[in-house]
């Protein structure tokens, strides 16, 4: 019983975690939030 509460607190808690990023990322800017921004020549400077 304690197993399946914490394996259901882990998959929670990395699915609101990777929600935050998302929505982090996606307020930044198609650009800002590039992995390849510091390489990447296109126009979005």
């Amino acid at each position: 019983m304690l197993i399946n509460i914490a394996i259901g607190t882990a998959i929670f808690g990395y699915a609101g975690w990777a929600l935050f990023r998302h929505i982090k990322r996606s307020k930044q800017g198609k650009c800002a939030a590039c992995s390849a921004k510091n390489s990447c020549h296109t126009k979005c400077n």
